[in-house]
């Protein structure tokens, strides 16, 4: 199957049931677009199902799909006319066959992103034999009743192998079975040496057909995941969908996705290294396969919740007060299930509450009625630091006094975050202590993940007994909490 990338492609492409016109299809990332001419004039308001369907010259099928017009033009000469119009889609799929994106005929989707080799980083499954000389002659005799001839062998040889294990592991989850595997590809060796190449793909198996938008949301819910297990967003290099076969077809189209997920080159932290992703699906791949499958079965509830996070963390070495702010009202988006439960209050605070607002509600609205009756609403409501320290429970447990008096570094998150949003007064200068600011972001994103994935089944302990190398956020948080701890102590002193 070819991989598509940045090319210019041309054919004839149906912009409605009886109308097929020429045009140049390229491949620009965002700036990717379809040029569409003709001498007739001809309408591309409104897109069949925002989808077109083109024949390529070299007679391959491409589907494009959430098509917006960008542009169009008429002009006149003295014989003939011209009209064009230019369209951006937002997918291209590439095959043998056309594709409905609504429907239900993806059977799986296969994904490869660049920290792919970090976080499956199956050692062993590529090597060289140490010391060839005692099997060089047996190999080489297996291969002549294949070649048909003699091979004849020296005191240097050489031996690369791959053990034949594709699949690095593979689990059930309510998206589908997911699993990792290698991808090899290799010569067939002569004068120019021989080589192997791999790739390591992730792959969703759906149980049932799905859409083409339900394709996307999945790979969008899983690659998120993956970017967070290795220290930072993940750039989307290619996506391959596995379709139910039309006739002779193969089952498979490449999905060129214009806006793919990508990080910002200019917050980039560190490479990953395999030693400090969270979880090892190669060494502990049953903790991993856990995890994986919890943190997927409660998506749909914390998906508000997660996507504040994902937004701030894909800031990586970026800061600003907008992040603080962002991964301080994540907690207040949770589920209820994953923040401590109603707080009780007295008979009598229930009545002054009820008879307050029954009060506030006959005013005029006014901003300030609004704010009186929404405080009055939280009464018997778990507040911000409240939450902030349920989560933190289970991270203090894991790492015992490694992360001691974290609660007095949230509090004070969230004092700092109250001052930004509503102008309360600052414990301390916020503008001329920034490294606090970072600290207070760090500290929220490290307790909102790790006690999402502590209570999947993740071992944090074992993860944070090993040291750091500092190439993931979080292990650079850990490495300079002490001293940040101390820091924001002495501030806070009188």
């Amino acid at each position: 199957m070819h991989e598509l990338t940045e090319s210019s492609l041309s054919g004839k492409f149906r912009i409605s049931p009886d109308k097929e016109i020429h045009g140049e299809l390229t491949l620009a990332g965002a700036k990717t677009s379809l040029n569409l001419h003709d001498n007739n004039g001809f309408s591309v308001r409104p897109i069949p199902e925002q989808s077109i369907l083109g024949v390529l010259y070299d007679l391959k099928k491409v589907t494009l799909i959430r098509c917006v017009l960008i542009s169009g033009a008429t002009g006149n000469g003295a014989d003939n006319s011209f009209h064009a119009a230019t369209l951006f889609p937002h997918f291209v799929l590439y095959g043998d066959r056309h594709l409905d994106p609504n429907e239900k005929s993806i059977l799986g989707v296969r994904l490869v992103f660049d920290d792919a080799r970090a976080l499956f980083y199956d050692f062993d499954a590529f090597g060289v034999v140490i010391d060839p000389l005692p099997f060089i002659e047996q190999i080489a005799k297996a291969n002549e009743p294949l070649i048909h001839r003699k091979v004849e062998t020296g005191p240097y040889p050489q031996i690369l192998y791959f053990t034949g294990k594709r699949e690095i592991f593979s689990v059930d989850t309510v998206l589908g079975r997911i699993s990792a595997s290698h991808s090899l590809r290799r010569n067939l060796g002569g004068p120019d040496g021989v080589w192997m190449k791999n790739t390591i793909g992730v792959s969703i198996a759906f149980g049932d057909p799905v859409t083409f938008e339900d394709c996307i949301e999945r790979t969008s819910t899983l690659l998120p995941y993956f970017g967070l297990l290795v220290g930072r967003p993940q750039n989307l290099l290619r996506l391959t969908l596995r379709t139910q076969p039309v006739q002779q077809t193969v089952d498979s189209l490449e999905a060129y996705w214009c806006m793919r997920p990508k990080r910002d080159p200019e917050h980039e932290g560190q490479k990953p290294q395999p030693a400090e992703v969270l979880l090892d699906p190669v060494g502990r791949s049953e903790e991993f396969s856990r995890v994986l499958a919890h943190w997927l079965s409660r998506h749909d509830t914390w998906r508000d919740a997660r996507s504040r996070f994902f937004n701030s963390f894909a800031g990586q070495i970026h800061y600003d007060i907008d992040r603080l702010v962002g991964s301080a009202n994540m907690f207040d988006i949770l589920p209820d299930s994953a923040v401590p439960p109603v707080v009780e209050v007295s008979d009598e605070l229930k009545a002054a509450k009820e008879c307050s607002q029954q009060m506030f509600r006959a005013l005029p609205r006014t901003p300030e009625r609004d704010s009186v009756l929404n405080a009055l609403g939280r009464i018997g409501k778990s507040a911000l630091k409240q939450k902030i320290r349920h989560r933190a429970d289970s991270v203090v447990k894991a790492t015992g006094s490694r992360l001691g008096e974290i609660n007095t570094v949230t509090d004070e998150a969230v004092n700092c975050r109250n001052h930004y949003v509503h102008g309360s007064d600052p414990s301390f200068d916020y503008n001329a202590h920034s490294d606090m600011v970072e600290f207070f972001t760090d500290a929220l994103e490290f307790v909102f993940a790790t006690s999402d994935l502590i209570e999947g089944g993740w071992d944090l302990k074992t993860w944070s007994d090993k040291g750091s190398t500092m190439s993931h956020p979080f292990g650079r948080f850990l490495v300079g909490y002490r001293a940040n701890l101390q820091k924001l102590k002495s501030l806070l002193q009188p």
